[in-house]
């Protein structure tokens, strides 16, 4: 059991800093061709630039990324092995179709940052350069999403005594829960990357002298902020939208994992929402909390009346951990002071612009731009702590799943100290490139 907590806690700690990069390598290339596209739509050379200083950040996460996200393929074959010996077979085709998808993605990503500023490459073309590596970096993300969604919920196969039959690997690879985790995630990482990036400029204004912050130098600061804003926004709603579709899925495929989340012991109609709270131990809940009624089936089912499935239902030994519970609890406060904050920035924007540009409310976006990375990971927690004690739901125990040498111990050491290293030069190298451009176009990016 030590070396079973050790491998979860690595394998955590691993995928936690993995997602940072892959949400910005995600994310960039989506800014960059749209604000490439603005500077030629607006014959604005200074949106040119900064799509292709940005564009250098986003060179440099697609790398990083990369890297993590060996660390990580080094993880599952060494310390999970159990797992691909289980369903390889049926869900190795999203592997090989990331390596694909990672190509086209450093093709293109090669053309557009070799071809800034040749005058033989027109706009356009470099523009669908930009957009192929954004395709082939949201591919590539699907891919391992789909290998995630393949474990939550199997599918693309019959076992025939003991044996895989009918194996359908389009099936496992392009499965429900796949298709559902991807598209709720995507907006999500969006969303992360889009205020983070928010609350790097309105800093950046905070850092300039009072008589600058409602001076000419800094209008492309908030026109940078404006753009991104509408970018967060959308993604917000596109996530709010796949969150409710996620909550449907997970009352109809995976019961039990939303039954840990909401803390319904019991399978009933007219389920409650329980908000706060956590679990006595003992089937009932301690501390502050309130009880929504009927909240819970009308949102699993769309009719308050709708029976829901409890924890009873489950072997106590295969209930998911109920500090998940937990999870949903932070994340969703999190969530609600968003629900506030990105409306209220577009109706002063309509209404009093001038607000904007006070220094309390910038320092309020400083203060919430970490809001949506946590969101994400506290996302991912609660997708692969609810989960537990499957590592295949329904076929291999994250038990099974481990190496049979049970020596966690290298691993333990030297992959934690590497994505540190990682994370490390890659932040000192964000900072060069941005001291580099901002020096060279006397801090007007």
């Amino acid at each position: 059991m030590d070396a079973i907590h050790a491998a979860r806690v690595l394998m955590g700690d691993s995928l936690g800093f993995h997602i940072i990069f892959v949400m910005f390598s995600l994310t960039l290339p989506i800014l960059v061709v749209w604000f490439e596209w603005l500077g030629y739509r607006r014959r604005d050379q200074q949106l040119i630039k900064f799509a292709k200083f940005l564009s250098k950040i986003m060179a440099l996460l697609v790398v990083t990324g990369v890297l993590s996200g060996t660390v990580i393929a080094l993880q599952m074959s060494l310390v999970w092995p159990g797992i691909l010996k289980f369903g390889g077979e049926v869900i190795g085709l999203p592997f090989m179709f990331e390596t694909f998808a990672f190509l086209i993605e450093a093709i293109f990503l090669g053309l557009y940052m070799s071809t800034w500023d040749n005058k033989r490459v027109p706009g356009w073309l470099h523009l669908l350069f930009g957009a192929m590596v954004f395709v082939g970096a949201t591919a590539s993300a699907y891919a391992i999403t789909a290998v995630n969604g393949w474990m939550n919920l199997p599918t693309g196969f019959d076992i025939v005594n003991g044996k895989f039959e009918n194996i359908d690997v389009l099936a496992a690879m392009f499965s429900v829960p796949a298709l559902v985790t991807f598209f709720h995630s995507m907006p999500g990482y969006y969303v992360a990357s889009g205020l983070l990036l928010t609350g790097l400029f309105a800093f950046r204004i905070l850092k300039s002298k009072r008589s600058e912050i409602n001076s000419k130098k800094r209008q492309f600061d908030y026109y940078v902020i404006q753009k991104l804003m509408l970018f967060v926004l959308v993604a917000f709603i596109g996530s709010a939208i796949t969150a409710d579709i996620t909550g449907k899925y997970l009352a109809e495929n995976e019961p039990e994992k939303l039954a840990a989340i909401e803390l319904l012991y019991d399978t009933t109609d007219n389920a409650p929402l329980i908000v706060g709270g956590v679990s006595d131990g003992n089937g009932g809940i301690a501390g502050p909390h309130f009880v929504i009624p009927s909240a819970l089936s009308l949102l699993a089912c769309n009719t308050p009346g709708c029976t829901v499935q409890g924890l009873n239902e489950t072997a106590q030994d295969k209930q998911p951990p109920l500090v998940v519970h937990t999870f949903f609890d932070i994340k969703m406060t999190l969530i609600t002071i968003l629900v506030v904050v990105i409306p209220l920035y577009f109706v002063l924007r309509k209404w009093r612009p001038e607000l904007l540009k006070n220094r309390l409310l910038l320092l309020g976006f400083v203060a919430i731009s970490w809001f949506g990375i946590a969101i994400v990971e506290l996302g991912w927690m609660m997708t692969e702590m609810g989960r537990q004690p499957w590592a295949v739901r329904g076929y291999v125990t994250t038990e099974q799943a481990l190496t049979k040498t049970h020596d966690i111990s290298t691993f333990g050491y030297l992959f934690p100290l590497a994505y540190v290293a990682l994370f490390v030069v890659t932040f000192v190298a964000i900072r060069l490139i941005v001291k580099n451009e901002s020096s060279k176009s006397g801090g007007a990016l």
